[in-house]
């Protein structure tokens, strides 16, 4: 065997059963990798210096650790039948990763210098609080961890931990002092566990990016931290209030079927006309506040503010349109006059109304939870009255736009999708003054590589105009 070899690839040898002793000897090896070789049953100890990187995985048949040098700094034990890591190998690992080690109950211990720590599938019971000592680790991965049902207090600062996945475990809560000294956390994953509830104290979490609640009992969500740019809560059955500061973020509220509605969708019409308030508007608007519609949302308002990336998406269940949709379509298409200051047009707004059945939930992607739609519409302008010597059908524009894309495979009854943007459409309108303009929407879908188009039940259309914008002189001559 060559002296001066650094890496060793056997990846994928279905044959390979055991690693010969010689590998000791060579003092220049820093990476082995044994991923997919699944009749591995042994492997010899090792104490060479230098041997930093050891991948081993979907080897059932291996039920002990490795021996191997203290120098270690990456590790993957990717379903095996290990149970335990030897404090002697945790040493100076930098990444352990246990994915898939089902007889793994108990956590690893002596890692101080750990960043990267991946326990998700395994059988462990209990997290030691001694994981907020861990000053190096940024992410903390507990998946799947059926056995998982509580969660330690931290009570230091833990400054390095970006992301903690608890999806799919038994814990029913975290404690509040913990949400107060994981100060740096950016993504927070609690999907799929029988948490009710979530401290008041997640407003503070000033880094928190991201966090996933569906499928869980919760009932109410609290202010949440004005840094969240990504929620989902599909599925959450028992949910009724939320208290959402910005709808930018794309709420998708899929089967929350107890879910108080009219404060988010009046939140969301409140939205698209705060983006162009002056700071005197802004200010006797405010009040609305305290009316009805807002009793159970907490909506933040800056004056003029744009609203990020021209768009606001919203998944509810149900099937009625909101009344400030001014024009509705029975079906999938609808016809609008437009007004004489199309050129004042900022953004649209839709909704659009999917009624059960869908098709079929078998014909539907089977190795895969995701099922897009892709809405797109048709569009075409026809002169108004009297025009091009009395020819009121003659065709001014027409074209098709690509305008939502969005989840439907879960839904279980009907569904409303409600979306703002300034897409493409509304630079085309803005010539049309005074004509009339009929829009048919449509989603495509791939089923099997097949592709088809499916009607809308219902559709609104909302015109959004900014009155701040200058007259259009060419219109005001003509």
């Amino acid at each position: 065997m060559a002296k001066n070899l650094q890496c060793l690839k056997l990846d994928k040898c279905s044959s390979l059963t055991s690693v010969p002793s010689s590998l000791q000897y060579l003092d220049k090896l820093e990476e082995i990798d044994l991923s997919g070789c699944y009749n591995l049953r042994s492997f010899p100890m090792l104490d060479s210096k230098v041997l930093r990187y050891l991948h081993i995985s979907q080897c059932l048949d291996m039920t002990t650790c490795p021996t191997i040098s203290q120098n270690m700094e990456l590790l993957i034990l990717r379903e095996t039948s290990i149970k335990e890591v030897p404090q002697s190998v945790t040493g100076r690992l930098e990444l352990l990763w246990l994915t898939g080690c089902s007889k793994m109950t108990k956590f690893p211990e002596n890692l101080k210098d750990i960043e990267d720590l991946c326990l998700t599938r395994s059988a462990i019971k209990e997290v030691p609080s001694s994981i907020q000592y861990l000053t190096r680790l940024y992410n903390l991965n507990m998946r799947d961890c059926s056995k998982l049902e509580s969660f330690p207090e931290i009570t230091v600062l833990m400054k390095s931990l970006r992301t903690l996945d608890l999806s799919k475990t038994g814990i029913k809560e975290i404690p509040l002092i913990s949400f107060k000294h994981m100060i740096s956390l950016r993504s927070l994953f609690l999907d799929g566990t029988p948490i009710k509830e979530l401290p008041l104290s997640i407003k503070d979490m000033v880094c928190l990016d991201e966090l996933t609640l569906h499928g869980t009992p919760i009932k109410a969500l609290p202010e949440l931290p004005p840094s969240l740019r990504k929620i989902t809560t599909h599925d959450c059955a028992s949910l009724e209030t939320t208290n959402i500061g910005r709808l930018e973020l794309g709420l998708d509220f899929t089967n929350c079927f107890k879910l108080d509605q009219k404060p988010l969708v009046a939140a969301m019409h409140l939205e698209i006309q705060v983006s162009l308030l002056t700071p005197l508007s802004f200010f006797l608007l405010s009040f609305l506040l305290d009316s009805s519609h807002f009793r159970n949302v907490t909506f933040v308002l800056q004056s003029g503010e744009e609203i990020p990336l021209g768009s606001i998406p919203m998944v509810l269940p149900g099937s009625e349109i909101p009344e400030w949709f001014g024009d509705k379509g029975i079906g999938s298409s609808v016809t609008i006059q437009l007004p004489s200051n199309c050129h004042q047009l900022k953004g649209i707004a839709l909704c659009l109304v999917f009624l059960l059945p869908l098709p079929s939930h078998d014909m539907l992607y089977e190795f895969d939870d995701r099922y897009n739609a892709h809405v797109h519409c048709d569009y075409h302008v026809k002169s108004k009255n009297g025009e091009h010597d009395g020819d009121d059908e003659v065709v001014l524009a027409s074209g098709n736009t690509y305008v939502i894309s969005f989840n439907m495979k879960k839904w279980d009854s009907d569904h409303m999708v409600l979306h703002y943007s300034n897409f493409n459409l509304v630079n085309r309108l803005r010539e049309y003054s005074g004509n009339e303009v009929t829009i048919k929407f449509y989603h495509s879908h791939s089923i099997h590589n097949h592709h088809g188009r499916k009607e809308i039940e219902s559709c609104g259309v909302y015109l959004h105009f900014d009155e701040n914008l200058p007259a259009d002189k060419s219109s005001e001559e003509n």
